[in-house]
């Protein structure tokens, strides 16, 4: 099969949404969001054969924060998708190799990725040399009262809270254009950022749970609230762990410290 990737070009973003959208499901308020903002978060790749679009995967700019001040350059690989009629032929590895081989041009120390489901981490050490950095674990909060102290915030609002109650900890840090993206999602399935009593949470309802991507600087009353709000019974709270379930995998994995905070993977 005769192909080429190369970096994505105008021409070629609607047959990338096209694709994005059968692979993932996702709407084209998302879709259209992400190619919007992409100048501004990194770039992406396509594979074309006799013209046609049946492969594309997206690295995003990011920073790793440590906890002595200093900043590694991180790019993030996103949403590798292949057409069904193209899956098995190596085509998605092929597109995660560009991406990386873009972000070490591009001065990163660490290329990081969130496969999928659990069959691909092994897919990615073996073809692109990824191993698992980081886990994490879920808690189950029930539905409870919402005293209406809870307050709607904007990602750049988000942000700036964020940053400032992470500081001395290994984390993972955004371009602006990054976090607008993760509130297009939170938008698109009935979520948000919110803020409570000094603390911050982030997530979106699906069947009628609340999955909360983050939660720094608050207990379970104000999830418990915020699922009443939002209308869930129940809400389901990713949280970085020593062990449990494989989270971020990572080329130069020891570039990247276990205990990385990182939870919007825009998932």
């Amino acid at each position: 099969m005769i192909y080429d990737i190369h970096e994505y070009r105008e021409g070629e973003i609607a047959a990338l949404k096209s694709l994005w959208r059968e692979v993932f499901g996702d709407g084209a308020r998302v879709t259209d969001s992400f190619f919007e903002l992409l100048p501004s978060m990194g770039t992406g790749f396509a594979a074309v054969r006799d013209g046609e679009v049946f492969g594309g995967a997206y690295v995003l700019d990011a920073f790793l924060h440590l906890p002595d001040g200093s900043t590694k350059k991180a790019a993030y690989i996103y949403a590798v998708a292949v057409d069904d009629a193209a899956r098995g032929s190596g085509i998605g590895a092929e597109l995660t190799r560009a991406c990386m081989r873009y972000a070490w041009e591009c001065g990163a120390d660490v290329c990081c990725t969130l496969p999928a489901e659990e069959a691909l981490y092994d897919w990615y050490k073996t073809r692109c040399g990824f191993e698992n950095a980081s886990f994490c674990s879920y808690e189950t909060v029930p539905a409870g009262e919402n005293d209406g102290s809870i307050t709607r915030l904007h990602a750049d609002e988000y942000a700036f809270l964020r940053e400032d109650m992470l500081r001395g900890r290994p984390h993972i840090g955004f371009y602006y254009g990054y976090l607008s993206f993760q509130e297009t999602i939170f938008d698109e399935y009935g979520g948000g950022f919110f803020a409570c009593n000094g603390g911050i949470a982030c997530g979106y309802v699906e069947d009628g749970i609340l999955q909360v991507k983050e939660a720094l600087g608050c207990g379970n009353d104000f999830i418990s609230a915020l699922c009443t709000m939002l209308g869930a019974e129940k809400a389901v709270v990713r949280k970085a762990s020593d062990c449990g379930e494989r989270y971020v995998a990572a080329y130069l994995k020891a570039e990247y410290p276990p205990d990385t905070v990182w939870d919007l993977t825009l998932d």
